[in-house]
């Protein structure tokens, strides 16, 4: 099974929306599974539709909720009172990632996508310490301040020894700009995966818990498409 650890130190880039588009497309030829692991702001589901769904358990682990014929997806959101914020100190939130991680039921993978929260902090320590066997993808938007966080998740994943399948460069145009999240690829000897661009059915899909790569054809399935293949790609050389 290949760990892909969705990151980014910066929130508000679209860490989740790569995450879970992801997960589907791959789900179209692999058995797959979503694991939303941002413990301040779970939304996979939310994005899959899957927001008021119970979860069950089996032989004292959790179940994952099966979202198509290969898609799978556990997220803390199944299992909080969303109506309440999350507020735990470390020892606590090291048992949620933990369990997360070691007490869910998968079925046989091919790929494990993890949405990560954003940062460096504990949290993100100890789901790398957890997590070795795997690569990551980083997500940026093109403004400066998101290329300069970008650079230090970059830093830490190789700190942890973890190979960086690349960077997507997310919300790419007009208003956040295009083109820097190239360049820090250039610079860091990193791979670009490709460039997803502000447009309406990326957002209209937050709202309607439709994922836009369901919308075949439109401009952002295309290119989300095109950044999944580069994905598959650098999975070969960074991974195998």
């Amino acid at each position: 099974m290949r760990k892909l650890l969705v990151m980014s130190n910066k929130g508000g880039v679209g860490k989740t929306t790569v995450a879970v588009n992801l997960s589907l497309l791959l789900s179209e030829e692999n058995p797959t599974g979503l694991l939303d692991i941002d413990l301040h702001g779970p939304d996979a589901p939310r994005l899959l539709g899957l927001q008021k769904t119970e979860i069950k358990t089996q032989k004292h682990k959790l179940v994952p909720v099966k979202f198509n014929p290969n898609l799978y997806v556990m997220s803390l959101d199944f299992l909080i009172d969303k109506n309440r914020a999350v507020m735990w100190r470390g020892p606590l939130k090291t048992k949620a990632i933990q369990q997360l991680i070691n007490d869910v039921l998968w079925p046989e993978l091919d790929f494990l996508v993890i949405d990560l929260p954003p940062g460096t902090g504990d949290e993100l320590i100890t789901i790398m310490q957890m997590m070795r066997n795997s690569g990551s993808i980083i997500v940026s938007t093109s403004q400066a301040v998101s290329v300069e966080d970008a650079k230090r998740v970059i830093n830490m994943s190789r700190s942890f020894d973890i190979p960086i399948i690349g960077l997507i460069e997310n919300m790419s145009g007009e208003i956040f700009g295009s083109g820097k999240v190239e360049e820090l690829a250039e610079k860091e000897n990193i791979a670009f995966l490709g460039r997803l661009s502000l447009d309406k059915t990326v957002s209209n899909s937050l709202e309607t818990g439709k994922p836009f790569i369901l919308n075949k054809g439109t401009k952002s399935a295309k290119e989300f498409e095109n950044i999944t293949k580069n994905i598959k790609k650098m999975i070969k050389g960074a991974m195998d």
